[in-house]
């Protein structure tokens, strides 16, 4: 009771301080989108992949422990969120933001990942959520497209190269079952001149 007058003058304090912190302050806009990361998963291992799935027990007996799909899933992330990605969107709103005259100098990319980007894989899925945070209200909309174009070039690229990898493997087993089919021919030759 004889301190009163110090706890309402400490709480009108607080409360003017945090009135006056919210009035200076600028508001920072938020811009979400979410994408679904396919795993891949080929031969024996996408076999041995859903088992594990599916009997937990028996995978962690056999050593696989389920941990593969998501480490994998991990790593995408990692490279999604990585400046390799997302340069060209960090150029696009450095620029963006020099046209309004605001001191970019300073902005590193590492930095402004770490700031404005939140990458995060969902819990117990294949679900990445990409959120950016900026003062700029108009810039948030832009950004978020340029992120999603970036990871969409990102996917495609690697697609590309699966596509190829697959093409040139092909080519390559085509030249060696010809080469197999002409000995083979050779062969048949060979007999059917001496046995007649």
């Amino acid at each position: 009771k004889r301190r009163w007058p110090w706890i309402a003058a400490g709480t009108m304090a607080g409360g003017l301080a945090a009135s006056l912190l919210t009035v200076s302050s600028k508001p920072v806009w938020e811009g979400e989108f979410q994408i679904v990361l396919s795993q891949k998963q080929s031969g024996a291992g996408g076999t041995l992949a859903s088992l594990a799935a599916s009997n937990p027990m028996l995978a962690n007996l056999a050593g696989l422990g389920g941990a593969g799909g998501n480490s994998e899933l991990e790593t995408e992330v990692k490279i999604l969120e990585s400046p390799s990605v997302l340069r060209p969107v960090f150029e696009f709103v450095r620029n963006a933001k020099e046209r309004r005259g605001l001191d970019v100098s300073e902005l590193r990319i590492a930095d402004w990942i770490k700031a404005s980007l939140s990458v995060e894989l969902e819990k117990g899925t294949s679900v990445l959520s990409i959120a950016y945070r900026d003062t700029d209200k108009a810039l948030v909309l832009p950004v978020m497209q340029q992120i999603s174009q970036a990871y969409q070039q990102y996917s495609g690229r690697y697609r590309s190269e699966s596509i190829s990898n697959g093409l040139s493997f092909a080519k390559d087993q085509v030249a060696q079952f010809r080469q197999k089919a002409a000995a083979s021919n050779r062969a048949l030759d060979a007999f059917s001149i001496r046995y007649g």
